[in-house]
């Protein structure tokens, strides 16, 4: 095999991977979600979309993330369409996929920005949808959602480190 053929095969595996980290977060937004008590839902999608940002080298989790968020929205909720394909990508970007572990310092900062990111600019996508009231009382949810979403990825990434997953399986 060339180095050139190499190349391809690594550029043909971090595609499948991100597809089905898309199809991943599609179905786990879909499907796995508890009420919030707040008239939304706390999904595990965001925690898929870090694990897409921790696993797959950039740009490759940036389409994951916009295209299982945004099949979900599509199917269920159009309206957000437009905010989560900006949003959940730009979500990707406080993450590293380097190193052997997922739990570097990098990527236990991350998420915290990361859901940061996605109340901040939630809350101006419901100001623009709605109204400045009804942004502001999002506010409860998207920390419910974002606080869920922490939760589910530190247990998922200690759990994943704990039997060297990231190690063993190489994207």
């Amino acid at each position: 095999m060339t180095n050139q053929d190499f190349t391809k095969s690594s550029k043909v595996k971090h595609m499948v991977m991100a597809a089905l980290f898309a199809t991943l977060i599609f179905v786990s937004i879909l499907f796995i979600h508890v009420p919030n008590g707040q008239g939304g839902v706390i999904h595990v999608g965001d925690s898929l979309i870090f694990l897409a940002a921790v696993f797959l080298p950039f740009p490759y989790a940036i389409p994951a993330a916009a295209l299982g968020a945004g099949l979900f929205n599509l199917v269920r909720v159009p309206i957000w369409l437009p905010f989560t394909i900006v949003i959940k990508p730009l979500m990707t970007l406080c993450f590293t996929n380097k190193g052997d572990q997922i739990l570097v310092k990098r990527n236990i900062i991350a998420p915290f920005v990361a859901v940061t990111i996605n109340t901040v600019l939630y809350f101006f996508a419901n100001w623009i949808l709605f109204d400045y009231y009804a942004a502001t009382g999002a506010i409860a949810a998207l920390l419910i959602q974002g606080g869920g979403s922490l939760i589910t990825y530190f247990a998922l990434a200690a759990a994943l480190d704990a039997i060297g997953f990231k190690r063993r399986v190489k994207f």
